[in-house]
């Protein structure tokens, strides 16, 4: 799908009702998942864990950003890298090879880019109110998220990230891709096939 083509049918739903905007990637807080560049189509949808979304930075309100939902309301256990409830399976990771010389992890379905250096803080027990997401920057070391913010209220989301168009910059990104779909998982990984 070309970028006129997300363009236009963004303009399209935005015609029909449906609220709608498009909107650049404006830096790497998302890589490897979303670059600098990337177009991306933002709907007002009902939230689901492990979407992108649009929200007003916590501590920038003239300034939007983007995030990754970890957990909507009620979680409670954080190992300072993803939550972990009972109902959710452990989350296997996989080496999807470096980025800009950083290393990429395929986490469940989304990618993550790894520091070379871990800075990562860590915290335990971290509660997540009813009317409220957790928030996580895929550039887990280089980027602000809820580990400093704490949890977002759920009125800070602007919207959801459905499609995004941009290069195929790394063997794992396609042109464009849609909600929730995940990395393309190359032939050979680090840790073999998949």
């Amino acid at each position: 799908m070309s970028r006129r083509l997300a363009v236009a049918l963004a303009s399209l739903l935005g015609a029909v009702g449906i609220a709608t905007h498009t909107a650049w990637v404006p830096d790497a807080e998302m890589a490897p998942s979303l670059l600098p560049g990337d177009l991306v189509m933002i709907l007002d949808v009902a939230l689901r864990e492990g979407d992108i979304v649009a929200v007003t930075d916590p501590l920038d309100p003239a300034r939007w950003t983007l995030r990754r939902v970890e957990s909507i309301g009620g979680a409670v256990a954080y190992d300072g890298r993803a939550f972990r409830t009972s109902n959710r399976p452990k989350v296997r990771v996989l080496d999807m090879g470096e980025h800009l010389g950083r290393p990429v992890y395929l986490e469940g379905t989304h990618l993550t880019l790894g520091s070379v250096e871990t800075t990562r803080l860590k915290r335990e027990d971290v509660g997540v109110p009813d009317d409220s997401v957790y928030l996580g920057a895929d550039d887990r070391d280089g980027a602000l998220d809820s580990r400093w913010w704490g949890p977002v209220p759920l009125a800070a989301i602007r919207g959801v990230v459905v499609l995004r168009v941009g290069s195929p910059s790394t063997p794992w990104r396609r042109f464009w891709g849609g909600r929730g779909e995940p990395a393309i998982i190359p032939e050979i990984s680090k840790l073999g096939r998949h």
